[in-house]
């Protein structure tokens, strides 16, 4: 059952809020039916061998598996779609209110949605970076993921290295990489995101564990200037107790709330 009466809250500190910027995670996702790959039946679930290094570690791990695991993790973002929690950023933003979105998911919807700036410390999965000029270029849905399918399905032995090799070549004849983090490189953004992590007078922290580092340090870096937070978590996280309002359940569920909560409270 939604408690109106903190959704009312959470909507007159924002209408109070001069500079709210939110940070989302893999929860925000899995409402558009993109796998946390930590739940039960992800791929961590499925494959804990090698889970601690990322999909590369696990794919190294399961090379006869690699092909149905790559699949699996495009198929899922293929059919994914922005949903009423990302649409609900976008209407803050429209307001006036929301400045930023910090994302630690590599699935494009925030974009998709309508939101301008949107700092991305995982990368981009419809995303490709050259490895020479380092340019970087999104490609649009339907043709992105009809490329990878077809390169993973490609007739042969599956070779990773091989499906690497056959990315398109940038303009300036670099060979290009999928523009997204693994498990031991830098993440991006970082600089831009801790800044406007610490610009912000309002942080919505929104669908994430708050277990992945140097990521989760954002609402710190928000907590540390002053800033107020709310949280839309399914079950309580490590940033739990720092918070200000703490709604349990989806963001796509409760955000809309607020935002019509935001909009009574402008109109009276």
């Amino acid at each position: 059952m939604i408690n109106q009466e903190l959704i009312i809250k959470a909507a007159q500190m924002i209408s109070e809020s001069q500079y709210v910027v939110a940070f989302t995670g893999a929860g925000i996702s899995a409402e558009s039916g993109i796998s946390t790959y930590r739940d039960k039946g992800g791929i961590w679930d499925k494959y804990p061998e090698g889970s601690s290094g990322g999909i590369m570690s696990v794919i190294s791990n399961h090379p006869e598996d690699a092909p149905q695991i790559l699949m699996g993790v495009f198929r899922s973002l293929k059919d994914a779609a922005p949903n009423p929690g990302h649409n609900a950023l976008v209407e803050l933003e429209k307001m006036g209110y929301l400045r930023s979105v910090i994302t630690q998911n590599i699935d494009n919807l925030h974009r998709e949605a309508g939101n301008k700036q949107v700092l991305e410390l995982h990368g981009n999965a419809l995303r490709l970076r050259c490895l020479e000029c380092g340019k970087q270029q999104i490609y649009e849905r339907e043709p992105y993921f009809r490329m990878m399918t077809g390169l993973i399905s490609q007739t042969g032995p599956f070779s990773i290295q091989e499906m690497i090799k056959s990315l398109p070549l940038c303009k300036c004849g670099g060979h290009t990489r999928l523009d997204a983090v693994t498990f031991g490189e830098a993440v991006q953004d970082y600089p831009m995101a801790q800044k406007e992590a610490q610009a912000c007078d309002m942080m919505l922290i929104l669908g994430t564990s708050g277990v992945v580092y140097p990521a989760a340090a954002m609402p710190d870096y928000a907590l540390s200037k002053g800033a107020k937070l709310i949280e839309i978590n399914p079950k309580k996280s490590p940033f739990t107790k720092n918070c200000d309002i703490f709604l349990e359940g989806k963001t796509g569920e409760l955000l809309p709330e607020i935002v019509i909560a935001l909009k009574n409270i402008l109109r009276c």
